[in-house]
């Protein structure tokens, strides 16, 4: 996001969400599918089954789409263990014991048919199960029998290329196991091009490109979950294994000090493969003991692949190579978390809950760079190119739900952390770290459909691993070394929600938040003499978040308009200039406003979407670049009329999609001179793309 100040949309968005608020209150409650759980220990709205079936949805994920004025969140993957990740989404009341692709895989390997019914949770919620949500959906799966759904899809680029992708879903009762599968595998293409103009320190053309860079992924996975009655309890298992590979070419014709014409004096081209094998495994097991107590045992551990190869070519003139370069990454990354808790249901005014939770991480990464001049070829040595990281961490908690009175709730947290972490190889650090993460949210329902939250906590950020290690990107000719002295990032959120909802499809949820963050990792100029990330100061994030459901009926039948929105700013002292600045990539802001319109009797809906510009800022040691993601508009319209099969005809990017970036230069850091900018002007055009669903 920008760093410039700009006016404060405060008081428009407070008018706007009072107007909203008017409208969800005097919606018409006419046909309502929701009714309110008997005597709940916490504030719920049950959506039945039939609820969604005009909808035809394939799947759980479809459902929870459905749910008026809610989010998915998948959990946070940069926050440290089990615990600190968790979403907004439970299955069965349990959060599904896996991390990578968890909440998503478990909703898609539902089929809508084993659906009863999904429970909206305001407030409390399983404890850690779904820590700090202040809205939880839960599915609750009905029991025995089997049944499936498919997907096919036919997606065509706007140069022409035509692709497929497949999903095939299945769950079904295996003797005592409740199993549900889910076997995808899709192929994808992103066009994107425009030119690259690079301007000295007095703006004048230095020279200009124009860049193709179409990308390629592929994708294969496979996940399935097994559930059974075992030793009292129930046992359930957890597995994903999958590939992917990202194949970007990157084809540059260059000119000059000229803009581009039909004579370029330069070719550079960039083969880039990126490869995948990923792979986890997750078991629990949990059975009640004593009076209203769950005992929770769970292991989850997982491994990442990767092989990176980038290999540069310069032609000067076009088809006569002068120069080039190879550069090669292979990282191996493992997981391995442990964690046990004992938590106290029921009705009660208290419901506590203990646990401790181990993980061991480990990264292994190997960098490998040489250039070619003519027959010379130079090996290039960056610090910190082959390093080994490995943490060690233990964590014990503690968490208490206080029903203080019927319309009030306070919930309450402490956590101890202890880390060990080394880096061996090319460079050498140990280091050790003790956390405290407090935690504490006051839940009041001030009335009929009105909840208010206020809550704070501290949380550790995960570190990531690679950049414990020199890293290399040719598309911008960025290198970047190692730092075997990183450690974990802190952050303090305060924040207040109100929630909003009627018996009808309306729905409003607000959260203004404020966030103080501790050693924030930045790029600095390291002790080795390379750019590099640092903790490098500390800095705070503060903004709004809004997520609204609100049916136009009897105005539009069938119409419904939903609204997602973000909007941030920060501030953050930067170690190279000693200036305040915008913390690197806090873009904003972010809005998504969808309009459907569901004609049930014609079996037929349809709808648009717009997709608001969102901007961020990312500051390297010596540059500083600005990045626009234009505005996005797509439509859709879908019938069911061909029998158990759902057929949607869709369109994104309407009118093309801009990527605007603008790179600025200084030497020899930011705290230099001004040397030059690039301005990156790209668009990817409109997609089209079949879809056709069914069950069996």
């Amino acid at each position: 996001m920008s760093a410039k100040t700009r006016p404060s949309p405060a008081a428009p968005r407070a008018a706007a969400a009072v107007l909203f608020a008017m409208a969800l209150l005097h919606t018409d409650t006419a046909g309502a599918q929701v009714t309110a759980a008997a005597a709940p220990p916490v504030d719920t709205q049950i959506y039945e089954h039939d609820f969604f079936a005009r909808f035809s949805p394939q799947s759980a994920r479809d459902m929870i789409d459905l749910l008026p004025g809610f989010s998915l969140d998948l959990g946070d993957e940069n926050l440290r263990g089990f615990g600190g990740g968790a979403g907004n989404v439970l299955v069965d009341g349990q959060r599904p014991s896996s991390k990578s692709g968890g909440i998503e895989d478990a909703l898609d390997r539902i089929p809508a048919t084993q659906v009863q019914r999904i429970e909206l949770i305001r407030g409390s919620a399983g404890l850690s199960e779904a820590a700090g949500q202040a809205v939880v959906a839960n599915v609750v799966r009905v029991r025995g029998g089997a049944s499936g759904s498919w997907e096919v899809e036919i997606e065509r680029a706007a140069d022409g290329i035509v692709y497929p992708s497949a999903e095939l879903t299945d769950a079904r009762s295996l003797g005592a196991w409740e199993t549900s599968t889910k076997i995808n595998a899709f192929w994808e293409r992103f066009p994107l091009s425009g030119p690259r103009m690079r301007f000295d320190a007095n703006g004048a053309l230095v020279s200009s490109q124009l860049e193709d860079r179409p990308s390629t992924l592929w994708q294969a996975f496979i996940s399935s979950e097994a559930k059974r009655p075992a030793w009292g309890g129930t046992l359930t298992l957890n597995g994903r294994f999958g590939r992917s590979e990202f194949l970007p070419d990157t084809e540059r014709l260059g000119f000059d000090g000229r803009f581009p014409d039909a004579s370029p004096d330069e070719r550079f081209a960039i083969d880039f493969d990126s490869k995948l094998w990923t792979g986890e495994f997750g078991i629990d097991w949990a059975r009640p003991v004593g009076d209203d107590w769950t005992v929770k045992l769970l292991s989850l551990s997982s491994f990442d692949v990767l092989d990176d190869e980038q290999i540069v070519t310069v032609e000067r003139p076009v088809g006569t190579e002068v120069s080039g370069s190879t550069f090669l990454l292979e990282e191996n990354s493992f997981e391995t978390v442990f964690r046990a808790t004992a938590t106290k249901g029921g009705n009660g005014r208290l419901r506590p809950e203990i646990g401790s939770e181990i993980a061991y991480n480990r990264l292994d990464s190997a960098l490998a760079l040489e250039t070619r001049d003519g027959d010379d070829v130079i090996v290039i040595d960056l610090p910190a190119a082959n390093v080994l990281v490995e943490e060690l961490r233990g964590e014990a908690f503690a968490n208490l739900i206080w029903r203080v009175s019927p319309k009030a709730t306070l919930e309450s947290g402490l956590a101890v952390e202890a880390s060990r972490i080394s880096v061996s190889g090319d460079a050498s650090n140990t280091q050790t770290f003790f956390f405290l993460k407090p935690s504490a949210t006051f839940i009041y329902d001030a009335a009929d459909g009105l909840q208010l939250r206020l809550g704070v906590r501290r949380t550790v950020g995960q570190l990531d691993f690679s950049q414990f290690a020199a890293s290399a990107e040719a598309a911008d000719d960025r290198f970047l070394g190692g730092n075997p002295e990183l450690g974990p990032d802190r952050t303090t959120r305060l924040s207040a929600t109100l929630d909003l909802r009627s018996d009808t499809r309306g729905a409003l949820n607000v959260e203004v938040f404020h966030e103080w963050r501790d050693d924030v990792i930045e790029q600095v100029l390291l002790p080795s003499g390379a750019f590099g990330s640092a903790n490098a100061g500390d800095g705070r994030v503060w903004g709004v978040t809004a997520n609204g459901s609100l049916p136009l009926a009897p105005l539009i039948p069938g119409g419904l308009v939903e609204i997602e929105a973000e909007f941030r700013d920060s501030t953050f002292l930067d170690p190279i200039t000693s200036e305040k600045r915008a913390i690197s990539n806090v873009s904003s802001p972010d809005i998504l406003i969808e309009f459907r319109q569901d004609l049930t009797k014609l079996k037929f809906a349809w709808g648009v979407s717009w997709r608001a510009a969102e901007k961020s800022r990312f500051f390297f040691g010596d540059e500083e670049s600005f990045k626009r993601d234009g505005e996005q508009w797509s439509a859709f319209i879908e019938t069911t009329r061909i029998e158990g099969v759902r057929a949607t005809l869709a369109i994104r990017n309407i009118g093309a999609r801009n990527f605007l970036r603008e790179r600025r230069f200084f030497s020899p850091s930011r705290a230099g001179a001004f040397t030059g900018s690039e301005i990156i002007d790209h668009d990817r055009g409109f997609f089209t793309t079949l879809t056709l669903t069914g069950q069996f």
